[in-house]
């Protein structure tokens, strides 16, 4: 298995921001198979961009909102290393100590020359990001069938050719 990252990105204090902490939590409490580490970035962007460079593949967890879909909707992304070049650049997007936009990272890692060759994104469409604490409903949910999504990509030999 190629050295991976399995990255929580969010802040528990805004809702279903905080799958990604939530998620990462949850496998915390399961045997890691080898070559696999757990990490809650929580709100620290670029330090996480900083971390990339010790993987080879890195799964993100976070809550990922897209156009038309229900809260708690799953959605997996895949994004080959070679198509980072098409994001914004750092001087576009601004950087900061303690955001977390996944574009921003994976920019921020672009330009530093840390992202790992296979970077993928399993998350679930959010209901609520207002100040609280829990996750929604819907999205809670959904945490179940993420972590058998993340546990499928560090079980598949080839995950370049796991299930998209």
């Amino acid at each position: 298995m190629p050295k991976t990252l399995i990255c929580g990105l969010g802040s528990k204090l805004q809702g279903d921001d905080g799958l990604g902490p939530y998620v990462i939590e949850e496998l915390e409490k399961r045997d890691t198979p080898k070559g696999a580490e757990l990490a809650d970035f929580g709100i620290s962007g670029f330090k996480c961009a900083l971390n990339l460079a010790n993987y080879e593949r890195v799964i993100f967890v976070d809550a990922i909102s897209l156009p038309g879909h229900a809260p708690g909707t799953l959605h997996r992304l895949r994004i080959p290393r070679e198509k980072l070049g098409g994001l914004p650049t750092l001087g576009e997007v601004g950087i900061s100590m303690h955001e977390t936009d996944l574009p921003r990272i994976l920019a921020t890692a672009a330009v530093l020359g840390t992202a790992p060759a296979e970077i993928i994104i399993i998350g679930a469409q959010p209901a609520d990001t207002s100040v609280r604490f829990g996750l929604s409903p819907k999205v809670a949910e959904a945490v179940p069938e993420i972590i058998r999504l993340v546990e499928a990509e560090l079980a598949s030999p080839d995950s370049q050719n796991a299930h998209d």
